[in-house]
């Protein structure tokens, strides 16, 4: 029978080489691929590597536009104060651009929540090669138990197994790259005299790691087999364009002649004195090859660079190498709505989860989310057309639909709108103030010029 200990390794080791080449691709430490080894064994000797990341673009471009705004409990201002201070206090508002990150790379990310030394919920963020969550077959949003790994700074390798009851801790006396079996993890007693020790009860009481996914139906990066392929054809391309600038992108002359040749000079304003031929062998000849179009290459180059925003369905501006005009906001209003719905649809799935976690601070400081729970308020993933927002936002005014409900739909949050209620209010009294002492000055500027109904 296969125990936990040896599911929680084998999960965890399959995840390293498989993330790390897809974290590689994303900060463009990309390898040069050749098509058959005859090519790669007549560039062997070339040290310089060229790149054009366009990996980066395809997570960015979609990461740009997840961002937390804050903590919400509706109709309770104190209890949301609360969990938005833990939010900001535990950094992790700093934290959540590292999960949506992961989660984007690599297809899935983590984060703890654990008490400090103070007692005090403390939470970070996990990278998703040192974490795994084993769910129940029958039930696949109840959670079993949680596994982390670590490299301690001993030189060795700890491991612990999170159940809801109880923990367990492990170590390895070898680094992570020389561990070939979980036969390697040794029970680590928290008290030398107890060899039980290695079991501690769990003071949360539930598996203290949260699991962001992009698809529930597996996992799967946002960098897909075809667009890591096609990153290395671009990049062949590219490395064939620099090995042609540096060959072949300058004319090469040639000259046949039975003089010497030695004192010709290639500067500009230079003239060639060259003797004509006998008659009998060949005549003088001088001519020059031809460099190589380097604008084949850069066509070519763009074509792929376009093929990934079609395979991924991104705008293509965000992928368009040469002088092109820029659209108008309605033009790239509507060329973005693919973008936007993708987004969204992750917004929808990371809330879920971010939901969870905050109901769990909750829980844990008391706050009574009884009547409405934590809801976590993403800002929204459209660009802000300002003049398209404000016509918009008028012409649905004067149609009958509510200020306040259009602020809404637009993303506004409770405490914006309940902000803005109070901005009215002091505007309001201080314009009545003020239309109050204008009239004040008008009267008295009335009685000053001699008007004969001045109060005695």
């Amino acid at each position: 029978m296969v125990t936990d200990l040896e599911r929680a390794y084998k999960a965890l080791k399959n995840k390293q080489s498989i993330y790390t080449k897809l974290w590689q691709y994303y900060d463009g430490i990309q390898p040069l691929r050749y098509s058959t080894d005859r090519l790669r064994d007549i560039f062997k000797d070339i040290d310089a590597r060229f790149t054009q990341n366009w990996c980066e673009v395809v997570v960015d471009v979609i990461l740009e536009r997840i961002n937390i705004k804050q903590i919400q409990i509706t109709g309770d201002e104190p209890a949301s104060k609360l969990l938005n201070d833990w939010w900001f206090n535990t950094e992790m508002n700093l934290d959540a651009d590292d999960v949506h990150l992961c989660a984007l790379v690599t297809g899935e990310s983590f984060a703890m929540v654990w008490p400090d030394a103070d007692g005090n919920l403390d939470g970070y963020y996990n990278d998703s090669r040192l974490v795994h969550l084993f769910y129940d077959q029958a039930n696949p949003k109840l959670v079993n138990f949680g596994a982390k790994w670590y490299q301690h700074d001993d030189g060795g390798v700890r491991l612990t197994l999170y159940y809801p009851e109880r923990l367990e801790y492990y170590a390895a006396d070898a680094q992570l790259k020389n561990i070939s079996s979980a036969n390697a993890f040794q029970p680590m007693p928290l008290d030398e005299a107890d060899p039980n020790s290695y079991i501690a009860e769990n003071p949360l009481q539930r598996v203290p790691i949260f699991h962001w996914r992009r698809e529930r139906r597996a996992v799967k990066s946002e960098l897909g087999a075809g667009v890591l392929d096609t990153q290395d054809a671009i990049n062949k391309l590219i490395s064939d364009m620099m090995v042609a600038a540096e060959f072949g992108a300058f004319k090469q002359r040639w000259i046949i002649s039975q003089a010497d040749i030695g004192a010709l000079k290639n500067s500009p304003g230079e003239i060639w004195d060259l003797p004509a031929g006998d008659g009998l062998g060949q005549g003088t000849m001088v001519g020059e090859f031809g460099q190589v179009d380097l604008d084949t290459f850069m066509g070519q180059i763009q074509e792929l660079a376009n093929s990934i925003a079609k395979m991924k369905r991104l705008p293509q501006h965000y992928f368009h190498l040469g002088a092109r005009a820029d659209p108008s906001g309605e033009t790239l209003i509507a060329m973005e709505s693919p973008l936007v719905k993708r987004v969204n649809k992750y917004i929808q799935r990371f809330q879920a989860t971010w939901g969870d976690l905050a109901a769990f601070v909750a829980d844990f400081q008391k706050i009574d989310i009884s009547v409405a729970g934590p809801y976590v308020i993403f800002e929204d993933p459209r660009i802000a057309q300002p003049k398209t927002t404000a016509e918009t936002r008028k012409t649905n005014v004067e149609a009958g639909i509510p200020l306040r409900t259009q602020l809404r739909r637009e993303g506004w949050t409770p405490r914006e709108l309940a902000e803005m209620d109070a901005d009215k209010q002091t505007d309001q009294a201080a314009a009545q103030q003020s239309m109050a002492v204008a009239m004040l000055n008008a009267q008295r500027q009335f009685y000053t010029n001699g008007s004969d109904n001045a109060p005695a």
